[in-house]
């Protein structure tokens, strides 16, 4: 890889996140057991798991909207900041707060990542576009990889107040440096935020997106497609995961172990990225997929923490590498022109998955057990490989 090609904005955004991220990374893979213990229901646990997922489908477009007209570097600030909620929210340990600080990561998820996205990939030139993917999200995966490690040793020590306090310290740092290193960019606004946020009540503000999606759309529906259906099984381990390792008896500390070497593979995204840059992208694609499905069906089957670790392990290494090759075909089909419009468009597909995810975990759960939810999940990594058949021949 070669990092001189790669746009400073990428690894400015890359920096910001992983000091914003790290602390919410030491609690966020344990906060199903958390919520557990509030709310007894799996398959509620589900529900609220999905929360961060199901608010971006009510406000991925117009955030998209104020990112085209405001820019996304105000869009990515006013997200970051209602960043510190969540912790502050979750420290009362009370029902309705818990849903209200899932609530506000729904809303920061849009803000954060419609601009990030929308930032990273226009700085990007077609032929790295992979590897500037890979590193625009190389923070965030550092934070989960070393985030749960440490996040494991706290909770058992100390309790989830500590890790509560850490993830409301780091979001605040994390502001702090996005200012100090990329600001607001108010000398490339097209319009102030307040502006922006008055013109969404315009009708015309609508009609002119979805008449550009409509255009649009026989070059999108395929990457739409693949990233509706990743985001599913993505998701999916949110809940799943940490809820089968507790099943099973494992402690905080190993769990958190588990959580953090899971998290190791998206850190060589690029890999797969340059590979799937020089192979063929949909190539690439289907052979993780194919590799996927038994993985995920093999988990309902057999027992033991260590063997179980070592699945996960597998699943999110294949599951990781999907990531930036899908992303990649999503940005060469989009026109640069409307790219911060189609990316609205991406976020709220990304998070139509995202939200069914969890929701899938805990339906199957609660009707059979934990384990049989991944025999769900591999059925939608099928799902992947049948739409990548299915759509090759438009794309070699």
């Amino acid at each position: 890889m070669d990092l001189d090609r790669i746009p400073d904005i990428a690894k400015y955004l890359s920096l910001v996140f992983l000091v914003s991220w790290i602390g919410r990374a030491t609690v966020w893979n344990f906060l199903p057991i958390f919520i557990e213990d509030q709310i007894a229901s799996v398959f509620l646990v589900g529900v609220v798991t999905s929360l961060p997922a199901l608010i971006p489908l009510l406000i991925d477009i117009p955030v998209g909207n104020l990112v085209q007209r405001s820019g996304e570097k105000i869009v990515i600030f006013t997200g970051l900041v209602a960043a510190v909620l969540p912790p502050v929210f979750y420290y009362t340990a009370a029902a309705p707060f818990i849903v209200f600080g899932k609530t506000m990561e729904g809303v920061v998820k849009s803000m954060v990542w419609n601009g990030g996205w929308s930032l990273s990939l226009q700085a990007s030139d077609d032929d790295v576009e992979s590897e500037s993917v890979s590193i625009f999200l190389l923070g965030v995966n550092v934070a989960y990889i070393l985030g749960p490690i440490v996040g494991g040793y706290l909770l058992a020590s100390y309790g989830f107040n500590l890790t509560f306090r850490i993830w409301a310290f780091t979001a605040i740092l994390g502001l702090a440096l996005f200012y100090s290193y990329i600001g607001l960019g108010k000398e490339d606004q097209k319009e102030s935020l307040e502006e922006s946020v008055e013109d969404l009540f315009h009708r015309s503000t609508y009609s002119k997106e979805w008449k550009d999606l409509k255009q649009n759309w026989s070059e999108l529906r395929l990457p739409y497609a693949l990233i509706f259906l990743y985001s599913i099984i993505f998701s999916f381990y949110w809940l799943a995961i940490p809820l089968l390792l507790e099943r099973m008896g494992a402690d905080l500390q190993m769990m958190g172990i588990i959580f953090g070497i899971a998290a190791v593979p998206k850190t060589f995204q690029f890999i797969f990225a340059e590979l799937a840059d020089r192979r063929g992208k949909l190539k690439v694609l289907s052979v993780l997929a194919l590799l996927l499905i038994p993985v995920l069906a093999i988990m309902n089957f057999v027992s033991g923490i260590m063997v179980i670790g070592g699945l996960v392990l597998v699943a999110r290494t294949l599951s990781s590498g999907m990531s930036p090759v899908i992303h990649a075909i999503y940005d060469k089909r989009v026109p640069d022109e409307i790219e911060s419009e189609m990316t609205s468009f991406m976020e709220f597909f990304k998070h139509a998955g995202t939200a069914i995810g969890p929701v899938l975990a805990g339906a199957v759960a609660s009707v059979w057990s934990i384990n049989e939810s991944f025999l769900a999940a591999a059925v939608v990594a099928l799902l992947i490989l049948l739409m990548v058949w299915l759509g090759h021949r438009e794309y070699i």
